[in-house]
């Protein structure tokens, strides 16, 4: 039995982090508090090692701007396009020193493509299928959702019953690819049987995964400019205890950020449940230039290291496990924006022009709201 299977709240839903520094020189710890469900933050914040979405500048004030889905005031209109041309270059930079991500070599939900993740569900009023149900949403018109209840009680609920594991839930066909003369290299042997890690001179290679990460590039001022890269999983495994499943929830969102100044990265931010934790560019794992962190088996939070990791209970009788699977390089296949926030404008960037913005403004869940108790799937230890 599944424990709650809680919707992740969408990527327009208010957390900001609490950072603070360390004893440690140059090293600096962010907690990020939660609502509701894990991450999925607003990741355009004005605070340091910051998260995202929807938050505009008022008098130099971060503030959050309502949601509002009338076609006048899309991002994506011509009318605001035009009121202040927006530079939707992607740094070479950006690209240059973007993360490797080593996914876990047992890992059984891979990263899916939130396209495809809209095909498997029906928008839900908490418990009851919505009478727009019929409507085919998208990423283009996924934000429509918002005019019930501001979309807070809207969840995106499973077509399929998740206990059966349907194939779209696990994402096999996502394994990032390993490149052809590796795979020749290899003897044959693809990402299935041993993870890719490899140097082939001095260039490092990764797989390429049909799942589009989400790349969206801030520029701050001062020379400050954040990259987040966002990755998406149809389904989270929650971790054992005790052998009783904790955190299953359809609908993950991980990332992680990277901090440049002056074109050089500074810092490399990861997220981990309930929060995250942030170092020194010189103080992570790389593979040439590239910073290396790792996802954690089912639940996909993110380290900086291979191994275990206690988090909440005492003892690590909770924990996470990470280790060197499959190598994913999300700079093969990402969807790319540029954010603005002195205009509050989301872009398409130049190397992904038609991606779609709208599904950005979705106030809702991307998963099942947790199940009533008289559902033979759910369990509650505390009335």
């Amino acid at each position: 039995m599944a424990l709650a299977l809680f919707g992740l709240v969408s990527l327009s839903t208010a957390l900001l982090p609490n950072t603070r520094p360390t004893k440690e020189s140059g090293i600096r710890e962010t907690q990020v508090r939660s609502w509701l469900s894990k991450k999925a933050c607003r990741y355009f914040a004005w605070c340091e090692n910051s998260e995202w979405l929807e938050i505009v500048y008022r008098h130099g004030k971060p503030q959050l701007q309502p949601c509002n889905t009338d076609k006048s005031n899309s991002i994506r209109s011509e009318e605001s396009a035009n009121v202040l041309e927006l530079d939707n270059r992607i740094p070479d930079y950006v690209l240059e020193y973007a993360p490797l991500v080593h996914l876990h070599s047992s890992e059984k939900f891979w990263p899916c493509d939130i396209a495809e993740h809209l095909q498997h569900v029906t928008p839900f009023l908490n418990y009851t299928p919505m009478a727009s149900a019929s409507t085919n949403f998208n990423l283009t018109n996924l934000d429509k959702l918002n005019k019930f209840a501001n979309g807070r009680f809207v969840y995106l609920t499973s077509d399929d019953n998740v206990e059966a594991r349907p194939d779209w839930l696990g994402g096999e066909k996502n394994i990032p690819e390993v490149p052809q003369e590796l795979h020749n290299r290899l003897g044959g042997q693809g990402l299935h049987q041993r993870p890719l890690r490899t140097r082939d001179g001095t260039n490092i290679r990764g797989g390429r995964s049909d799942a589009p990460a989400v790349l969206v590039v801030i520029n701050k001022g001062n020379g400050i400019v954040d990259a987040f890269w966002f990755f998406f999983y149809s389904y989270n495994l929650g971790n054992l205890v005790f052998n009783i499943r904790f955190g299953n929830h359809v609908g993950d969102w991980e990332h992680t950020l990277i901090r440049f100044i002056h074109g050089k990265p500074e810092f490399v931010f990861v997220s981990e449940h309930f929060f995250g934790e942030a170092y020194t560019y010189n103080a992570v794992e790389k593979l040439g230039k590239r910073p290396v962190v790792y996802s954690a088996i089912g639940t996909h939070a993110m380290y900086a290291t291979p191994g275990n990791h206690p988090y909440i209970l005492p003892l690590g009788l909770l924990h996470d496990s990470t280790d060197r699977g499959p190598l994913w390089d999300p700079a093969l296949n990402a969807l790319t924006y540029i954010y603005n926030h002195t205009s509050s404008m989301l872009l398409p960037s130049k190397l992904t022009p038609t991606a779609p913005t709208e599904w950005f403004f979705f106030n809702g869940h991307w998963g099942d709201k947790f199940y009533p108790i008289d559902d033979s799937r759910q369990y509650e230890f505390v009335g």
